[in-house]
């Protein structure tokens, strides 16, 4: 007789798995009792960066989501949802999926700052905010995988920006070689206002003629952040390494600004921008306004932008349980799908929200449409139930 081979079990995903696995809203702690307003603003303003896209356009980023067209039902019946109504919305139109997957599984929290800036250099603000300098070029690694038929510049789009020596791309100078080009200089702050305001990635310009202005993102030099902060209370010379000591210690240590900042080689330009909704953040990574508390940066490698996702968190003691907008990413949240950077908003409120948070563990499920059904393109896709509770 043939030998009958055995039926092999269902396959639990491992730590170093990404996946995501059907799941109910019941299963999901706090997802009764959670402020869903400010996710639905925030995916309202996502869908009108969709419906500027073709139908079929893969959504940016991730390994799941499928097309803009299948988000494009809920985008609509999102415009008559009604104060009080949004849990109803999202339960009624997507399935939840919990989130497995390698790397850090933490959350933390960043927020948009208002700095006081002039438009000349001053002996209080002597740092420059410099615009995206003309001799760096962006090269897109995913744009080679057809001609070089090569996996890994397959997947999430991966951008490297350089600089031309001879006939060659080299990386761009770290930050203690970066001077400023002709017309360059949007204005001048603090240097800890200039370093903060590049940690976060943008934030407000308040200049001393009443006018402001928005600081956006527009490039960096490519290098990993390090905590100049970090750097400091590493050496033994800042033992408590809030924005406010780091303040205080540079001015106490005017001949030392310049070595302390060196110590992060990572360095951020802006474009200046007109402020046209002041309920509105910055524009994310996802080219739309950040929602406070309603968008969190994630790793694009795994979550596309706009993906809705709950995490399950804590903060101060407590739980931080919240549905959230992907929207945004930073150097230092491309650690895996459960590491997020929570979106808190604009201002001192903001930041001093933002500074405590630092949840050392974090659960994630995403809501995908409920048209996708049980056929949902989804890279490690497992149909095992997620856990509860």
């Amino acid at each position: 007789t043939t030998p009958v081979t055995p039926t092999q079990p269902p396959v639990t995903p491992q730590p170093s798995d990404f996946a995501l696995a059907p799941a109910r809203f019941s299963d999901i702690p706090g997802w009764a009792t959670a402020d869903m307003a400010p996710a639905l603003t925030a995916f309202k303003r996502q869908c009108d960066s969709w419906r500027n896209r073709t139908p079929d356009a893969s959504l940016t980023g991730g390994r799941y989501g499928g097309t803009v067209s299948t988000w494009l039902g809920p985008c609509d019946a999102a415009t008559t949802i009604q104060p009080g109504q949004e849990r109803w919305f999202f339960e009624n139109y997507f399935d939840p999926n919990f989130v497995f997957g390698p790397g850090e599984a933490k959350l933390t929290s960043y927020f948009e700052p208002v700095i006081q800036a002039s438009r000349q250099w001053t002996p209080q603000m002597t740092e420059p905010l410099l615009k995206r300098p003309p001799d760096m070029i962006t090269v897109d690694l995913g744009a080679f995988a057809q001609a070089y038929d090569s996996e890994a510049l397959r997947g999430a789009p991966r951008t490297l920006n350089g600089k031309l020596n001879g006939d060659r791309i080299v990386p761009y100078p770290k930050r203690e070689a970066i001077t400023p080009f002709l017309g360059q200089i949007i204005g001048y702050a603090h240097p800890a206002d200039v370093y903060n305001l590049q940690v976060q990635g943008s934030g407000r310009l308040a200049f001393n003629d009443g006018t402001q202005a928005r600081a956006q993102f527009s490039a960096q030099n490519g290098y990993k952040w390090n905590s100049a902060l970090g750097a400091l209370r590493t050496s033994g010379r800042l033992t408590n390494p809030t924005w406010t000591n780091f303040r205080s210690w540079l001015d106490t240590n005017p001949g030392e600004q310049k070595t302390a900042l060196n110590a992060d080689p990572s360095y951020v330009f802006f474009q200046e921008e007109t402020i046209m909704d002041v309920t509105a953040g910055p524009k994310g990574a996802a080219n739309v306004p950040l929602t406070p508390m309603g968008s969190i940066a994630v790793d694009p490698a795994y979550h596309p932008y706009g993906a809705i996702v709950f995490v399950d968190g804590t903060y101060g003691g407590s739980a931080f349980q919240r549905l959230m907008v992907a929207q945004d990413t930073g150097g230092a949240i491309r650690r895996g799908p459960n590491r997020g950077d929570v979106f808190a908003g604009t201002g001192p409120e903001a930041g001093a929200y933002a500074e405590k948070m630092n949840s050392p563990t974090a659960r994630w499920w995403t809501l995908l449409p409920k048209a996708f059904g049980s056929s949902a393109p989804i890279a490690g896709l497992n149909t095992n139930a997620a856990p509860q509770g």
